[in-house]
């Protein structure tokens, strides 16, 4: 059932008020004036006939003479003056604010709230006139955004959520600036303006776990409409196209070389890519990482050095009778001499000693209560982003490394190790 914003119900009761006022005189504020420029939205005005017949409400502004015969949604009564004053502040901020709908169907409901019932189904490309704004964005599914009190141009009200609900200022026609915006294409300018990164560069950043391999700014999906190229860039492939146009397929559906490239947009700042690989055809969540790479990629190397220095603070030289002396040097660097049979046990493959050491990793909750961290020694012969790890308890006067296996990792995360590991037991010192 749809409901228009001033139900019959409530006009028979403001008529009694109206007729009840000494000077016959009621109040309101204009939601959405007409074209013709006498009105503007946010206006008040003083209300002094009310018709329950043809739905119409005629007003007068102080601003402009006569008086005005309108369609009664469009005027926000109040039973007084200084009420209509409270209305028009309130409504001051979406004055001059519309949207339209980016999807035919998207359902009006009583509430901000998806399980709300529906009141209406708005039209593909409707205008809208929008009177409110839910406090704070809000996720359903995969999308997030405000919910929107909206009031339609034949007099309908509700909320609908704003995923598919581009929002615009107009201060003249919104119906002539909604056909210019829609014939923009908004998501194909957004899908050639994004350097788009994979969905796990959001998740690891809200997780605070970031995987340099796999977090870097040369990776992602980038188009170059000069050149008419499109380059996809993942850890271990990297392939570019070229292409002629990119073609609109359907509804936020576009296919950009032949059959090969295609996204579904799903908004301006997340979008489906699929694509070949070694014969198959795969598909990948992109998004719109809005965060500076640079800074993510210092502060996690900061993270790194960090833990270095606990390290170095507690004397550059580690000594095991067993398993020889490591010595910790300036940028991260390590020497390690007389590691005998440890070499055959856990080294990926001879070594000379040298290398960098690096803190990759992180403890998950199943070792997280008895161990410090997680310690890699990348070796100069492995190759890149390969190292032998151990997770580290510091005791008094040393540290106690657990070798850590591949399979003790997921992610980033160190999360189980042997029943039986090997167990080192180095002291500190220095020299």
């Amino acid at each position: 059932m749809k409901r228009r914003l001033v139900c019959l119900g409530c006009l028979s009761l403001f008529a009694l008020l109206l007729g009840s006022c000494g000077r016959g005189q009621g109040y309101g504020v204009v939601l959405w004036a007409p074209q013709d420029g006498s009105l503007s939205n946010g206006e008040q005005v003083s209300v002094v006939r009310l018709s329950e017949a043809d739905k119409t409400v005629t007003v007068r502004s102080s601003r402009v003479k006569g008086s005005f015969r309108l369609d009664s949604w469009r005027v926000l009564l109040a039973p007084s003056r200084d009420r209509a004053r409270a209305e028009a502040e309130a409504y001051a901020p979406y004055a001059a604010t519309f949207a339209y709908a980016q999807r035919d169907g998207l359902p009006l409901r009583d509430e901000a709230s998806q399980e709300a019932r529906r009141v209406y189904k708005l039209r593909e490309g409707q205008v809208l006139k929008v009177i409110g704004r839910g406090e704070r964005k809000v996720l359903i599914g995969s999308y997030e955004d405000y919910w929107y009190r909206v009031l339609t141009d034949d007099g309908y009200q509700g909320w609908c959520f704003g995923y598919f609900l581009p929002v615009f200022q107009s201060a003249g026609d919104p119906l002539t600036e909604a056909a210019a915006l829609k014939a923009r294409d908004p998501l194909l300018e957004a899908l050639l303006a994004t350097r788009w990164r994979p969905e796990y560069f959001q998740e690891m950043y809200e997780q605070g776990r970031i995987d340099l391999e796999r977090f870097s700014p040369d990776i992602g999906f980038f188009l170059d409409p000069q050149r008419r190229q499109a380059e996809l860039a993942l850890p271990g492939f990297r392939q570019r196209w070229d292409y002629r146009e990119i073609t609109s397929v359907g509804p936020s559906r576009y296919v950009i070389a032949g059959p090969e490239l295609r996204v579904v947009m799903s908004g301006p700042d997340r979008m489906v890519l699929s694509y070949p690989r070694k014969e198959q055809q795969l598909a990948q969540v992109f998004v719109n990482f809005t965060e500076d790479l640079g800074k993510v990629i210092e502060a996690e190397k900061g993270r790194r050095q960090g833990l270095f220095l606990d390290f170095l603070k507690r004397g550059p030289i580690l000594t095991s009778s067993a398993y020889g002396r490591i010595r910790l040097q300036q940028g991260m660097r390590f020497t390690w001499d007389g590691f005998g049979r440890l070499a055959d046990q856990v080294f990926l493959r001879p070594v000379s000693g040298e290398g960098v050491v690096d803190f990759p990793y992180h403890l998950g909750s199943g070792l997280a209560a008895s161990f410090d961290g997680v310690i890699t020694f990348r070796f100069a012969e492995y190759g890149p982003f390969q190292g032998t790890s151990f997770v580290y308890k510091f005791d008094a006067g040393g540290v106690r490394l657990v070798f850590l296996r591949a399979q003790g990792v997921q992610d980033t995360e160190a999360v189980a190790l042997e029943a039986s590991p090997l167990v080192i037991f180095f002291n500190f010192g220095k020299s």
